[in-house]
């Protein structure tokens, strides 16, 4: 997603940098220390420019699953965020100067004070950094919250709800004024008319784009560009690294398993329409990470998100289940196996709802996304351990 150019590029921009020296360009010197000087012709020659900002690329992070965004870095303290989409965000150090610009791209000043939390997914990624008190605005109402630091801060005023991500209340924004709104773009929670909106009024957002990583530890990456934007790379990097080690550990775990892995399914009801995770989904992986084996092995491989399903063809499918993960969360508040059966007789005779194998979701699961590690210890620990010992685990609970 970063834009570099070639040696013969490079070579008419430093002759071109040359020429505005020599012409009185001015500048301030500390920004100066970011863009290609005459005296150091040579050394720009053999280093990255990129071609929108004049500024010299020094590196990129790291990443190891994510594949949704890129973080660039640049002389004088300059970075450049690309989103899922091929949105480019210049972040400007406080004390610099914007660089002229060649073609579009947004921009972003440093520090960020305030920020418009309009995805849950955000606000927990802000939590390990140790960044809540950042959160000025929210599209989640106070009793849906799980995150007690949210809760406390709308209950002090601190924090202030400005209605759906879809229609927000834009004169209560604007009022606030916030550095930044994180956003989920190209869904139903952020529409483009939405953000179209924050461009006409000057609101500066950034699209999270985490929901486009079908790797659930490429979701937890995410995090590094939470760092990036607030200058907290190294405690992002920590976090992360302590994550997916507790990760590998359960991989170790579960490959030395013997034995038949536990058959599992996940799904949710929305009006008589059953959604089955395809086979490509960070759901499932995170799932297979755990130990079990995905029913649906078959079900759109290269594919994220759901399948839809009726009854009758979600029975056939899952009739051998062990273990049946539905997600009342995102459907109907189905809490028991009675309420799963009302809805379609056809589950009663399945093996997982027989033997009373049937999980369901905590309603904190989706505002801990910080906590995808401790997810994974909890579905190892629902399949291994034998029925009926365990009754509820942190974010899942066992159906009655």
């Amino acid at each position: 997603m970063n834009k570099k150019i070639g040696i013969l590029t490079k070579l008419m921009l430093v002759v071109l940098v040359l020429s505005l020296t020599l012409t009185g360009c001015k500048g301030k010197e500390k920004d100066e220390d970011a863009l290609a000087k005459p005296e150091e012709i040579e050394e720009v020659v053999k280093e990255d420019i990129d071609e929108d900002t004049g500024l010299v690329h020094e590196g990129e992070m790291e990443l190891k699953y994510a594949k949704s965004f890129s973080v660039d870095y640049y002389k004088g303290g300059y970075k450049i965020v690309s989103d899922w989409n091929g949105r480019r965000t210049l972040l400007v150090p406080e004390g610099k100067e914007v660089p002229e610009l060649k073609s579009d791209i947004n921009i972003l000043q440093m520090p960020i004070e305030s920020i418009g939390a309009f995805t849950t997914t955000a606000a927990a990624e802000l939590r390990p950094l140790n960044l809540m008190d950042k959160i000025t605005l929210v599209t989640t109402e106070e009793e849906k919250w799980h995150i007690p630091e949210i809760k406390q801060g709308m209950n002090e005023g601190k924090i202030t709800y400005v209605g759906k991500n879809s229609a927000p209340d834009y004169e209560l924004i604007e009022s606030i004024k916030p550095d930044l709104i994180l956003i989920t773009t190209g869904t139903a929670h952020g529409e483009d008319d939405v953000t179209a909106k924050f461009d006409e009024m000057g609101v500066k957002w950034l699209s999270h784009g985490s929901q486009r990583e079908t790797d659930p530890r490429g979701r937890l990456e995410w995090i590094k560009l939470i760092g990036a934007l607030l200058d907290k790379e190294k405690e992002a990097e920590e976090f992360y690294d302590a994550q997916l080690k507790k990760i590998e550990e359960i991989e170790e775990k579960v490959a030395s398993m013997e034995g038949k892995r536990e058959k599992f399914a996940s799904t949710f009801l929305s009006s008589d329409i059953y959604y089955v995770r395809n086979k490509g989904d960070y759901e499932v992986k995170m799932f297979e990470l755990s130990g079990g084996e995905y029913i649906f092995s078959d079900l759109n491989p290269e594919e994220d998100g759901n399948t839809k399903m009726n009854a009758e063809e979600l029975y056939k499918g899952i009739e051998d289940t062990d273990i049946l993960f539905y997600n009342n969360i995102l459907g109907p508040s189905i809490q028991s196996i009675e309420d799963l059966v009302s809805n379609a007789e056809y589950l009663a005779d399945v093996k997982a709802v027989k033997e009373g194998r049937v999980w369901g979701y905590k309603p904190n699961y989706y505002q801990y996304s910080d906590h995808v590690a401790d997810m994974i210890v909890d579905l190892y620990t629902i399949f291994t351990t034998p029925s009926g010992e365990i009754t509820e685990t942190e974010y899942f609970f066992l159906m009655d």
